[in-house]
């Protein structure tokens, strides 16, 4: 009984890496590629970091926040696109073997609605 307790404990851990995917928006954004990478730190909580692409260019982000409870993720991160400042959040359930998820952004400081849509990432190759 102790047994199956300890996996679903442990289970959070089991997703640090890096991984790699795609996000397709439900409008006219668009598609592209994400990267995500997750780290437990030593006070339970973890480290995201979240970079994708939008028409070629790579685009930075700033993690507001981060959240990995046994095979779900929840982020949100804050990024300028065309001068203008946004803030996406994303959540995602691993399958197994991969993450798959919706993602909603916003403008930050009003709080409309921009795009919405899904994404994918699976581990990144050689981890």
């Amino acid at each position: 009984m102790l047994f199956p307790l300890l996996l679903l404990l442990g289970a959070g851990k089991n997703l640090a890496g890096r991984y790699t995917g795609e996000w397709k928006s439900n409008g006219a954004a668009g598609s592209g590629s994400i990267h995500i990478s997750l780290e437990p730190r030593s006070d339970a909580k973890w480290k995201c970091d979240v970079s994708f692409n939008v028409g070629g260019d790579d685009v930075k982000t700033t993690i507001r926040t981060c959240k990995v409870d046994e095979s779900k993720l929840e982020a949100s991160y804050d990024f300028e696109l065309q001068g203008t400042a946004l803030r996406s959040k994303i959540t995602g359930q691993w399958n197994g073997k991969a993450f798959e998820g919706t993602y909603a952004t916003t403008t930050v400081d009003g709080g409309e609605a921009v795009d919405d849509g899904t994404w994918n990432a699976a581990p990144t190759a050689g981890q």
